[in-house]
């Protein structure tokens, strides 16, 4: 597998969050995830199903799948998110609990949703075979990551594999289409994925983006982070000869659905 991995594990990335969550996660998250919420609640009809929302953070999925027509059980292991989830969103259908998915031992799902959480744990393959045990027979797993078959992965995924330099303090996995094509095989899933935040990829959000990510990751890597404006200079020509297609957005949502049950 194409992977890196930090040193964090899933303990010690729990109270990062728990951090995160109190101080407020405006002040950690460089994007907004609203865009992912809507990827993942556009993508099928949730009238009537059973969900399982795994990472909930602050809810705003899981509200958006309730009043979509899901009853929905929204976890997460930072009681300080589940605290804030608590206060913003109040909905028949909703329940917000402060539980690890390790912890769940409740199943009959119908989806279980996975927004931006799978490449923080600590072994992404152990992690969805756990989340198959609580989902019914013809229920499927939504997932949603980074990608990085894009010029921003491409660039990441360099720094990564040849010098060991860290994206971030809480990615701990670097996720392509085939790796995750790969893990729903062996899982006995098929694998239906496509791409978005093309804008995050090769638009001028990522110039900005990497102007503080790549200063402080050479940095923390004790790699000369001197010439960063003249390379984000250059990236800056080269990204606009970039073309939107379906593989190359900035994030992926994967839809793995069990070989015997139709599409």
């Amino acid at each position: 597998m194409s992977m890196a991995e930090s040193p964090r594990t899933n303990q010690t990335l729990q109270a990062l969050y728990q951090k995160v969550y109190t101080e407020g996660k405006e002040h950690f998250f460089t994007f907004s995830t609203e865009d992912v919420s809507q990827e993942v609640l556009k993508e099928k009809d949730w009238t009537g199903l059973d969900v399982l929302d795994v990472g909930c953070g602050t809810g705003e999925t899981a509200h958006l799948l309730a009043e979509a027509g899901a009853r929905v059980v929204a976890i997460d292991y930072a009681e300080a998110a589940i605290v804030q989830a608590r206060e913003r969103f109040d909905h028949p259908r909703l329940r917000f609990e402060v539980r690890s998915y390790q912890e769940w031992d409740e199943g009959g799902f119908d989806v279980i949703v996975a927004q931006e959480i799978i490449e923080h744990t600590d072994d992404p393959l152990a992690f969805l075979r756990i989340l198959k045990q609580y989902l019914r027979p013809e229920g499927e797993l939504i997932v949603t990551c980074p990608s990085f078959l894009n010029i921003r992965g491409h660039v990441w995924m360099a720094l990564q594999l040849l010098l060991d330099v860290p994206m971030s303090l809480s990615d701990k996995h670097f996720i392509s289409p085939f790796d995750m094509e790969a893990w729903a095989d062996e899982l006995g899933f098929r694998c239906q994925w496509r791409t978005f935040r093309h804008w995050h990829a090769h638009g001028q959000p990522l110039i900005h983006d990497f102007k503080k990510r790549l200063t402080n990751a050479l940095r923390d890597a004790g790699l000369d982070n001197t010439k960063v404006d003249r390379f984000l200079a250059w990236l800056d020509q080269a990204r606009r000869y970039e073309q939107d297609a379906s593989y190359n957005g900035a994030n992926a949502l994967y839809r793995l659905v069990r070989r015997e049950n139709p599409a």
